[in-house]
């Protein structure tokens, strides 16, 4: 009986991953080779996740902004932002955390304006693969 059972449990959650709603971690994606394609990188001499890891730096690097009203109040502090490259290759924010509020909607916007990509493949199935990236505020003197 125990045994019966543990072969339907088993079953049961093999069906649950196979459906379409699969959404992989950096790590996992990393591993597996299926991480986005962000624009360009297709044609570059690094791997994909090596290029999409420096593209993506220098995207919150020249998009950086320090919120006016956080400087007065001289906000400063880490934001954790939890986004996923969805099939489409569009981004979705799934979490922000830390710091200001103000600061979070900076770190939002900068997120938000990823631009779209090739997104993730399992096989030659699109699939989301979730990123979580900080963001730290420092105060400018």
């Amino acid at each position: 009986m125990k045994r019966t059972l543990l072969i339907l449990i088993l079953l049961l959650s093999g069906i649950s991953f196979s459906q379409d709603a699969i959404i992989l971690s950096q790590e996992n994606a990393n591993e597996k080779g299926i991480t986005p394609i962000w624009p360009k990188c297709d044609r570059s001499r690094q791997t994909p996740t090596q290029c999409f890891d420096q593209k993506l730096r220098r995207h919150i690097v020249q998009h950086f902004e320090y919120p006016d009203i956080a400087m007065n109040d001289k906000l400063s502090g880490t934001v954790t932002v939890e986004f996923m490259i969805n099939k489409k290759g569009k981004v979705e924010i799934l979490e922000v955390m830390g710091a200001h509020r103000y600061l979070q909607r900076e770190a939002i916007r900068i997120i938000r304006a990823i631009p779209k990509m090739q997104p993730g493949k399992w096989g030659n199935k699109p699939i989301a693969i979730a990123y979580t990236v900080p963001i730290t505020f420092i105060k400018p003197k």
